[in-house]
C-alpha cells in the first residue's frame, strides 16, 4: 500500500528518531525513572505522556493509590482538582486497610495537618504503634508477615538491588510494593534520587551504602524501616 500523496505546499513532518529499544527496556523499570530518562533520549513528549497514562490506569486497577497520587503530583500530570482526587482516592484506601502511616503522609499533603483527617489516620497510627509494640514482645523474627528486603546493616545500593532482583524473579514485587511505599513516605527529590540509583549498574553503586544515603538526608535506620519494606540483619563477626 503506497503513501497517501502530499498536499501542494505542504511539507512531510519527519518523526523524532530515537532508541526505540533502550526506550522499550526503560519502559519495563520505574516510571518516573523512564520518563526522565525518556526525555533525554528524545522519546516524544505525547508518547511520553501516553505512557503516563497507560501506568495511572494501570496501578489505579491494581488498587496502588498512593502511587498514583504521588506519581501524578511529581510528574505533574492531570489538573490540581484531579491530582487531589487521585489523593483523598489514596487516603480514604489507606485509612479502610489500616495503614495509619501512608494515610498520615497523604492527609497532611492533601487536607493539611490540621485537618480532621490528619487527626483521624494520627489516631489510627497511635492505636497500630501500640498494637505492634505489645505484639512484638513475643514476635519472632522469622513470623513476619509482611514481605520485606532484608539486608545487612552495611549493604550497598548494589546489595538492595541484587535483593530486589531476587525477590522479583520469585514473582513477590507486586506484593513488595517498594516503589509505592517510596513515594508514599519520601520527598520526589528523594524517590527520585532512590529510583536512578536502583535503575544505573551495580558496578555504579556498589560504593553507595543504603543507610548512608538516608542518614545523610536525615533519616535513621529505623526510619527507613519503618517507611519501606526493608529489614536490616545484624552484620556477622568478621574472622
Amino acid at each position: 500500500m503506497g503513501d497517501a500523496p502530499e498536499e501542494p505546499g505542504q511539507e512531510q513532518v519527519e518523526a523524532p528518531k530515537y532508541d526505540k529499544e533502550k526506550w522499550e527496556k526503560l519502559a519495563q523499570g520505574s516510571a518516573a525513572l523512564a520518563i526522565k530518562e525518556g526525555k533525554e533520549i528524545g522519546v516524544p513528549e505525547e508518547e511520553l505522556y501516553q505512557f503516563a497514562l497507560d501506568v495511572i490506569a494501570r496501578e489505579t486497577k491494581n488498587r496502588h493509590f498512593g502511587f498514583v497520587y504521588r506519581f501524578m503530583k511529581s510528574m505533574g500530570i492531570g489538573t490540581a482538582k484531579e491530582v487531589k482526587a487521585a489523593g483523598e482516592q489514596a487516603y480514604h484506601s489507606f485509612l479502610e486497610s489500616g495503614e495509619a502511616g501512608s494515610s498520615m503522609n497523604i492527609a497532611r499533603d492533601v487536607y493539611g495537618s490540621d485537618s480532621e483527617e490528619w487527626e483521624r489516620a494520627n489516631k489510627l497510627n497511635e492505636a497500630e504503634r501500640k498494637k505492634q509494640k505489645k505484639a512484638g514482645e513475643n514476635e519472632r523474627e522469622g513470623e513476619e508477615q509482611e514481605l520485606n528486603v532484608r539486608i545487612p546493616r552495611d549493604a550497598t545500593f548494589a546489595d538492595l538491588l541484587t535483593a530486589i532482583g531476587k525477590i522479583e524473579r520469585e514473582g513477590g514485587l507486586d506484593k513488595l510494593r517498594f516503589e509505592e511505599e517510596l513515594w508514599d513516605n519520601f520527598s520526589p527529590d528523594i524517590a527520585r534520587e532512590v529510583l536512578a540509583l536502583l535503575g544505573a549498574e551495580a558496578s555504579e553503586v556498589a560504593s553507595i551504602g543504603v543507610l548512608d544515603f538516608f542518614n545523610e538526608r536525615g533519616y535513621s535506620q529505623k526510619d527507613v524501616s519503618a517507611f519501606l519494606p526493608i529489614k536490616f540483619k545484624r552484620e556477622r563477626n568478621k574472622k
